[in-house]
């Protein structure tokens, strides 16, 4: 959420300003210098954005605290490795282990891969051993399903917050390419070169969003494990999503009811919907995020990918056809039902929190790596 604060703010100063820098340099020199500073960045991140992706066994999440060569020994000499497969419980974070793994540096940290990238997680090639379905790990090796992309976007708690993101960004979207026309019609005229201004508010998201979704998220898990014996459960992470939606779905009717009657509603609703659904869109970033890496950590990197990027798969096509659907519906009819949709999505959260773990139990081979 911190990384979010300090995102929301750089963005928010750079589209303040858009107007009267378009005004005064023309539009196309607005776009020349957003090109010449996303270059800046990316050469930027060559030499100061470190490669992450490390084999990582599953102890290191406290998934298995014990190795595949101590269950085979153990199932070989007739023991039984059933405690050696039961999650522990850890309250103190463990110290690096310096003496087995070297430091990292910045000459580390420039490589740009480490190991051999596994591209059969995107083909989502499953390899199971012939004893997985009982349990029994195979002689030769501990072998455990290999999931990809594929799969996990099908889990229903995945799915659903792959779409409630692609959603409220999707109708972020569509607020932030419609309000500039409304503003500069009548009853408002507002000149060209102030425009932008009107997103101030989501600065205002940033210095709300941090307390209220990182550190009061924090605060809510830790209450909720302390009442759970010390165990938390992912699905704790969803409690905080309630106030985001409630925002969002009374906003994105207002901002519907606004546009089609602007006569009746003052300019300001404008600068409150901008900061608003957006803050209702981190929200639910936020959550989702937080939520199935919670619930599926071994694959922090498929999940990441279905949440950031097919998401956009989602949002294009909620914000694609809007001016289409303005004309056809107006923009009461429109953003009502994106209201609507947002309301629908929102609400399957609550089954989610309720059989959320009997669908990680489920898809527990999910959670699995070889």
């Amino acid at each position: 959420m911190t990384q979010q604060a300090i995102q929301v703010v750089c963005t928010s100063i750079w589209v303040l300003f858009a107007s009267p820098i378009a005004t005064a340099i023309t539009p196309q020199g607005w776009y020349g210098l957003g090109a010449g500073l996303s270059a800046v960045l990316f050469i930027a991140a060559i030499f100061l954005l470190p490669e992450t992706k490390y084999e990582r066994p599953l102890s290191a999440i406290q998934e298995d605290v014990a190795t595949a060569s101590e269950v085979e020994m153990e199932l070989e000499s007739g023991e039984d490795a059933s405690h050696k497969l039961a999650p522990t419980l850890c309250k103190t974070r463990p110290a690096l282990d310096f003496e087995t793994y070297a430091r990292r540096t910045w000459r580390s940290d420039m490589r740009l891969t480490v190991g051999r990238p596994d591209w059969k997680k995107v083909l989502s090639v499953p390899r199971v051993s012939p004893g997985l379905e009982s349990l029994v790990p195979s002689k030769s090796t501990l072998t455990l399903p290999l999931q990809g992309i594929a799969e996990l976007v099908f889990v229903p708690t995945v799915f659903w917050a792959m779409a409630l993101n692609g959603l409220t960004i999707g109708v972020n979207i569509a607020i932030g390419t419609t309000y500039g026309n409304i503003l500069a019609a009548p009853p408002y005229n507002w000149p060209s070169k102030s425009i932008s201004y009107a997103n101030i508010g989501q600065i205002v998201v940033a210095l709300i969003g941090l307390p209220l979704l990182g550190n009061g998220s924090d605060k809510i898990i830790k209450w909720k494990a302390k009442r759970n014996n010390g165990i938390h459960e992912p699905e704790n992470r969803l409690l905080p999503l309630v106030i985001p939606l409630i925002i969002g779905v009374f906003t994105a009717v207002l901002y519907g009811q606004g546009a089609s009657h602007p006569n009746e509603y003052h300019w300001f609703i404008y600068v409150w919907v901008l900061a608003a659904y957006y803050f209702c869109f981190v929200g639910c970033n936020i959550v989702a995020i937080t939520y199935l890496l919670d619930s599926y950590p071994t694959r922090a990197g498929e999940l990441l990918v279905i949440i950031c990027a097919f998401r956009g798969i989602i949002s294009f096509g909620v914000s694609y056809g809007t001016a289409e659907f303005i004309a056809n519906c107006g923009y009461d009819g429109a953003f009502g039902a994106f209201g609507g949709l947002t309301a629908v999505l929102g609400l399957m959260a609550i089954p989610c929190y309720i059989w959320g773990k009997k669908i990680r139990t489920m898809t527990s081979k999910l959670a699995k790596h070889e």
